[in-house]
């Protein structure tokens, strides 16, 4: 083979894998539309679909927290795994009293808590976000410096 055939088929290849993904994607989103829409006429799954939705970011942020769980013990200084700690535990108390409120929010439960949440909900996951972030900054004060590489050389 020479260069041209080479670079042709390599162009042909790349070419191909684009056009490939994009109709992968497009072949998914048909399939789930084709989906969303046959199962929104089954009684009752609007509701199961709408407490997902609101369950969702609730579980992504309990993995985060364990996952900062399992990290803490990667901390050198008992200081950072402590403030870690309970950064982590008040975190996780946050998100699952958020949690709590969503759902009776979900469930339109009438009480002056829900309604005051569900006007100031997003100040929940901003508060998570930063709990998240400060659990890893806290975890990553007590790792041991990094060498310089000028010293590993």
């Amino acid at each position: 083979m020479n260069g041209f055939n080479k670079y042709f088929v390599l162009m042909a290849l790349l070419f191909g894998a684009v056009t490939g993904f994009i109709l992968l994607v497009v072949l998914i989103f048909y399939i789930l539309k084709v989906c969303s829409i046959t199962l929104f006429y089954i009684p009752g799954f609007e509701n199961v679909f709408q407490f997902i939705i609101i369950i969702i970011p609730y579980v992504i942020f309990f993995c985060g927290y364990y996952y900062m769980h399992k990290k803490i013990g990667s901390a050198k200084t008992t200081t950072a795994q402590v403030a870690g700690r309970i950064l982590m535990v008040f975190g996780s108390l946050v998100c699952f009293a958020s949690m709590i409120m969503a759902i009776l929010v979900f469930l339109k439960v009438k009480s002056e808590w829900v309604a005051n949440f569900n006007t100031h909900s997003h100040y929940s996951f901003i508060a998570q976000i930063l709990l998240l972030f400060a659990t890893a900054a806290m975890i990553a004060t007590g790792d041991a410096k990094e060498k310089s590489w000028m010293e590993r050389g």
